[in-house]
């Protein structure tokens, strides 16, 4: 079917009718010459114009795919049907330039700043403490302006709609929810309550923003036409799904925007059905689907709604079209689009333009195999169906919001439910992500025709066993697992039809994970009188993050003649470079590769643009590739097969344990596994028998919203050098060396960094060293930023972790004996190795008598991992849960009782601490008590075991999980310099570096308390390496403990120089005392850095109660509630700390859950390289209730003010939410008539989880 005949060979002979493009931003008109520049192409998105042209550089950008938020703008233009106003955010990394003209953009600048004050959402999410880094705020504050401006009325369900677009890793979204659900108009008193005690702020109006203009809007007229030929047509296809398949389709030499031709936006819909045009968004069509659902015929249409909001995300559904996903689909079988098969399965067409005349409607099984050149989709027709048509659609994915489908399906049936619900007629039956050829299941559609669904359903299984085939896809799920997803969604559909005849006990199978709207509570004292020490107030630079005026790496302006860098990479692991064909690259790797992601030279030229497209024509030949080793359990194996060790240096000096105290700490751990043990304490009961066992945790990339970035400059005393790094001195040094120049010659500043979570403590050693080589040179600045791709295939992540454990334990569960080997995979250059530290906090709350604990490292041919937050202690913290786990499930004891029974006692000997006893008593008793309480415990678990009785489908699972780490103060060095002005006023710099921790924040409260002047007299500056010299690195959770030690420590000096000053004056005023002391010529300034053993190390103590609840059918799962109760001390900020501890909470849960990392099995190339393939947490995947408790009554004796880190130990504590998925399992394998122990790894995907739940067609019943 369908006319060959196209009119595109009628526009040979015209030309373009204008050479500039017009639009508004924040108001101010810009006509854009696009030959004059030779920047200007149409792959160049508006995102480099705002910042690289016009100087707005509070617009980020991180994943330049549509999938992070950074770049987030809003935009008006005018309906081209209609003519009316259309307000919408999107994604300014994906809005080619050309195809801007006519709009009228905001940015981040264009809403409030500090000159002009601040918007109410701006306001708001700062007085929550919605910000930590600050990288990703300006995304979150204009997308939800935006979606205000269209939605005034929004409610609090709709917040969190709003922003499955928008990744932060820092806070855990708690905090940002809840600040703009405080301007929503279904706020809770409890939110509105905690808005006023957050410095009295109040509820406000969203005044609709009015930007002066000095024309109207004008319509778009722009086109560019050069041949008919290697046509592209721009029709808004942005969308995370391009991501995957389209990319990289291209070049082209003709780009014609297509998406305000009115034809294409056409909306028709009666009774007969609904014709969509071809250019019609997503968003669009979701409002047309409700206005629908709402009418007689269209039974899908409610089911079209709520899947569409599925699809990728807000900001994406804003700007993407039908007909460009229906056309992604057509280049590119294997994408598991949404759209086409929703359309598909309720019978929908496509009519097709070839001319303006000429046009054919086809099914979309026809369109699949059309040739489309010199085509276009004008419009989606959808068919209205009578009431005993039953619809129903499904979409299981690694997360719930922003992801492709693992497998979609979507079934329509004519039920006669008169007939003991026969079908009538032949059903539709679709499917995708099976296998790219595989849409009906055509045999099963066939075999159902007349049969009654309660007796057909095992048949239509083991038909669609027969003909769903799914393919090998890496890094999709395994096939085994999609095919099981199949036979799930077909149950699903039968039970959810016969949901009144079916089984009481089966029904809540038929039934979608529904989550709840999201809620959560803060509890924690606070002293009045020495605030504003103990203050909760916002971090000081949140309005500058959330204006988009403050300033990263990137944002600073470029030099004259600055040249962008660019790395080549590796793209094989084992193998040696035979040739390299280029002559821009400056090599400065070795012959020989040991990773894939290795870099092998790197690229400078005029702009990004260049840059990236000459890194493009080089070609890098290979000789002698070997299959690499990728798996910490194959490594592991190879060294017990051969018997050999790898022997490397296991210092760790993230936690300034050295290479002589790893040796020592090492024998003490030998010593006290063969010290006779305590009768008392160890006095069996019962029996002892032996627990044996394998655990793994899998890596973690880092996800910092600010990639690794360098901006380096040539200076005649040396060179400048901005850094986003967490060690300004290893960075010195590095450039020194490579360079070799003198470290006075290397100039550091770093003002802050936009995440790091200690993947930016060495690595950024790396970017920086080659940027600084370009610049010596070049002699011209440089600057490297990296892509996200770069960036995850090049950097190492979290180490990998196996760890075998043998335990000897009684009846009751006290483990007598524990000899445990804990395996590090450090990559393919083991410098880095955490697993001493591991087997330090593997100890955690337990007591440690007669353990046995073996750190080792397995290095794989995988980029040199390296220190991810908690490093090591997470892992350790993980295996010792796991064990007490299992030794649970062995004695037939509730783990809880047997983690009680295990608990350390005063007196009792600390791993890795020679001749260490716990000194202090053990507060978890207490604490458990409290929680047991204020959570309501027991009638929880019995609800939970209620639910999981009366339910074979569905099953919760509880959880408890304590924790003691251990906060050692190593050898850290942070110089704080203070200086005091005529005026009173105050400035601080200091040898931290503020990733978004708040450092600054809490040395601002410590100065101004100590001093006994107003917080807002007090500045801090960026961190450089003249003020803080041979500081060291900002890491381990205590450097902003350490720098307001050292703060204090400088303040104490400061005051004793003007004590003289004071007691002639008697009691002077802060500003005369300051006055005198200057004119009597006393040096107002002080200096103070920390020596080991200033400070004191202790523990920080916690408890985790999570509660989820898991689809057995699917392995999808939502966390119902989580409390959290940590002991930090007297915070020294509250609202600061509180967000550290759910950011941490929510990083583990990515770990622990979805952040899968998967490589090629030939090349070792890492697959899950970008925000399509990788999946941390977003707003509907953190827990639906989440509460947090800091410890009350609980001043720390040995630490700063009192005070205790929080930025680790939450994190650690994430391993509840696994192990109550662990309890949910458990419940479904015992109704599987499975008692086995069974090894449960992490991550734990959806995948595992169906697996481990034992789920099969055979249990399938009606």
């Amino acid at each position: 079917m369908g006319a060959d005949q196209s009119h595109l060979p009628q526009l040979e002979n015209l030309r373009t009718g204008q050479s500039y493009i017009s639009f508004f931003v924040n108001g101010k008109e810009y006509n854009v010459q696009l030959d004059g520049d030779p920047e200007y192409s149409p792959k160049y998105v508006l995102v480099d114009f705002l910042r690289n042209k016009i100087g707005l550089t509070g617009t980020k950008y991180m994943c330049r795919e549509g999938g992070c938020g950074a770049c987030t703008v809003m935009i008006k233009s005018h309906h081209p049907k209609t003519g009316q106003e259309v307000v919408r955010s999107a994604n300014s990394c994906l809005l080619p330039l050309y195809a801007c003209d006519g709009l009228n953009i905001t940015t981040i600048e264009g809403l409030g700043n500090a000159k002009t004050g601040y918007h109410p959402i701006q306001d708001r999410l700062v007085k929550f403490g919605g910000t930590q880094c600050g990288f990703c705020a300006p995304g979150f504050v204009i997308n939800m302006f935006a979606y205000a401006q269209v939605n005034p009325s929004f409610t609090g369900g709709n917040v969190e709609y709003s922003l499955d677009g928008n990744i932060c890793r820092c806070t855990g979204y708690r905090a940002i929810i809840d600040a703009f659900k405080s301007l929503s108009s279904t706020a809770s008193e409890e939110l509105l309550r905690k808005c006023q005690d957050i410095e009295d702020c109040y509820k406000c109006p969203l005044p609709p923003l009015t930007l002066t203009t000095d024309s109207e809007t004008k319509d778009k007229s722009f086109e560019i036409l050069t041949t008919p030929r290697n046509l592209y047509l721009q029709n808004d296809t942005s969308s995370e799904e391009w991501i995957k398949v389209a990319r990289r389709d291209g070049p082209y030499s003709t780009y014609i925007d297509i998406t305000d031709v009115p034809e294409l936006h056409e909306i028709a819909m009666d009774k007969t059905g609904m014709v969509l045009g071809g250019a019609t968004t997503l968003t669009t069509a979701i409002d047309q689907f409700m206005a629908a659902s709402k009418m007689d015929g269209y039974v899908y249409a409610s089911e079209f709604a709520k899947h569409f909001r599925r699809v990728a995300s807000l900001t994406v559904r804003n700007s993407a079209t039908l007909a460009g996903n229906l056309m992604l689909k057509h280049d590119h079988r294997e994408f598991t689009s949404d759209v086409f098969l929703l359309f598909e399965s309720v019978g929908a067409t496509v009519r097709i333009g070839s001319s303006p005349t000429l046009y054919q409607n086809y099914t979309l099984m026809e369109f699949l195999d059309l040739d489309m050149t010199g085509k276009i989709i004008m419009s989606i027709h959808l068919p209205t169906y009578e009431q005993s048509y039953i619809f129903r659609c499904f979409k299981i994915a690694k997360r719930y919001q922003n992801s492709y489908a693992d497998v979609n399906a979507a079934f329509l049936f004519n039920i006669d439910k008169g007939n003991d619900f026969t079908v009538s007629t032949k059903p539709s039956i679709c499917y995708g992500g099976i296998n790219p050829n595989f849409v009906h299941a055509k045999a099963t559609e066939e075999h159902l025709v007349g049969k009654q669904l309660k007796n057909a359903l095992q048949s239509s299984l083991q038909t669609l066993t027969r003909e769903a085939v799914p393919n090998l896809s890496p890094p999709s799920t395994s096939p085994e697992h999609r095919l099981g997803l199949a036979q799930s969604i077909l149950y699903k559909f039968f039970l959810g039809v016969l949901r009144q005849t079916v089984q009481p006990r089966l029904r809540t199978g038929a039934d979608d994970v529904e989550r709840g709207l999201n809620i959560g509570t803060q509890t924690y004292d606070t002293d009045k009188s020495k605030w504003p020490l103990y203050q909760p107030i916002p971090k000081l630079e949140s309005f500058p993050q959330v204006s988009g005026e403050a300033e990263f790496i990137n944002d600073i302006q470029a030099k004259f003649n600055e040249l962008f860098g660019v790395f080549v990479i590796s793209n094989v692991a084992k193998a040696t470079i035979s040739r390299i064909d280029t002559s821009q690259a400056m090599i400065f790797a070795s012959h020989k590769v040991l990773y894939a992601g290795q870099p092998i030279g790197l690229i400078v030229a005029k702009n990004r643009y260049a840059a990236f497209q000459a890194r493009d024509k080089v070609i890098v030949k290979y000789e002698n590739i070997q299959k690499p080793l990728l798996d910490i359990k194959d490594s592991v194996n190879l060294q017990l097969e051969t018997n050999t060790k790898v022997e490397v240096d296991m210092g760790f000096p993230c936690r300034g344990i050295s290479s002589e105290s790893a040796k020592s700490i090492m024998k003490n751990m030998k010593q006290n596994a063969q010290q006779n043990p305590n009768e008392h304490h160890n006095k069996v009961e019962g029996s002892l028998k032996t627990v044996k066992g394998e655990f793994i945790t899998r890596g973690q990339y880092h996800f910092y919203m600010e990639t690794q970035t360098c901006l380096c400059a040539p200076r005649e005393d040396g060179m400048d050098v901005f850094s986003s790094t967490q060690h300004m001195d290893h960075v010195q040094t590095a450039i020194a060396n490579c360079l070799n120049l003198p470290n006075n010659s290397i100039n550091m500043n770093v003002r802050r960094i936009g995440g790091g979570f200690g993947g930016k403590l060495s690595k950024a050693s790396l970017i920086a060293s080659a940027c600084a080589v370009a610049a010596f040179v070049t002699h011209e600045s440089v600057r490297v930023v990296l892509d996200l791709e770069t960036n995850m295939k090049m950097i190492g992540k979290r180490l990998p972790y196996l760890t075998k454990y043998e335990a000897t334990v009684d009846d009751t569960g006290k483990i007598h004996k524990l000899i445990s080997d804990m395996y590090c995979d450090p990559g393919a250059i083991p410098n880095e190795p955490s697993s001493l530290f591991a087997t330090v906090v593997l100890q955690s709350c337990y007591r440690a008598e007669q353990w046995d604990l073996t750190p080792h490292v397995a290095v794989t041919d995988t980029p040199p991992n390296t220190y991810c937050r908690s490093p090591g202690g997470a892992q350790g913290v993980a295996a010792i849960e796991n064990i007490m786990e299992h030794v649970a499930f062995e004695v037939k004891k509730d783990p809880l009782e047997v983690r009680r029974v295990n608990f350390i006692q005063k007196g009792d000997s600390l791993v890795g601490v020679p001749g260490g006893k716990l000194t202090t008593g053990n507060p978890l008793p207490g604490m458990l008590a409290e929680l047991k309480k204020s959570s309501d415990y027991e009638s929880r678990k019995e609800l939970v075991e209620s639910f999981n009785q009366a339910n074979r489908w569905r099953k919760r699972g509880l959880s408890i999980v304590p924790q003691r780490f251990p906060v050692p103060y190593a050898d850290f060095r942070l110089p704080t310099f203070i200086s005091v002005y005529v005026d009173g006023t105050v400035s601080v710099s200091h040898g931290g570096i503020e990733v978004g921790q708040g450092i600054n924040t809490k040395v601002v409260q410590v100065v101004a308390y100590t001093l006994n002047i107003p917080i807002d007299s007090v500045k801090v500056k960026p961190t450089n390496n003249f003020v803080s010299p041979n500081a060291t690195l900002t890491a381990a959770s205590v450097t902003s403990e350490l720098v307001c030690h050292s703060a204090q420590q400088a303040c104490f000096k400061l005051l004793e120089k003007m004590e003289p000053i004071r007691e002639q004056l008697g009691n002077p005023s802060w500003q005369r005392l300051v006055a005198t002391c200057n004119a009597k010529g006393i040096l107002l300034t002080s200096q103070c850095q920390d020596l080991q053993g200033d400070v004191i190390a202790y523990d920080v103590w916690g408890l985790t109660l999570a509660e989820v609840e898991v689809d057995v059918l699917t392995g999808d799962y939502r966390i119902i509630r989580v409390d959290i109760i940590e002991d930090a001390g007297n915070s020294l900020s509250p609202l600061i700390d509180v967000g550290q501890i759910e950011g941490a909470f929510v990083m583990g849960l990515g770990w622990l859950l979805t952040e899968n990392l998967a490589y090629d099995e030939e090349t070792g190339e890492l697959l899950t390289n970008n925000t399509w393939e990788y999946k941390p947490m977003l707003p509907a995947d953190i827990p639906e209730d989440f509460r947090i408790t800091m410890l009350k009554n609980a001043p720390n004796p040995f630490g700063v003010l009192s005070s205790k880190a929080t930025a680790e130990p939450p994190l650690n504590m994430a391993v509840s939410v696994m192990f109550a998925i662990r309890s949910a399992i458990d419940s479904a394998r015992k109704d599987a008539g499975n008692s086995d122990w069974y090894r449960m790894d992490a991550p734990v995907s959806r995948e595992d989880i169906r697996r481990l739940a034992l789920t099969s067609v055979e249990q399938f019943a009606i």
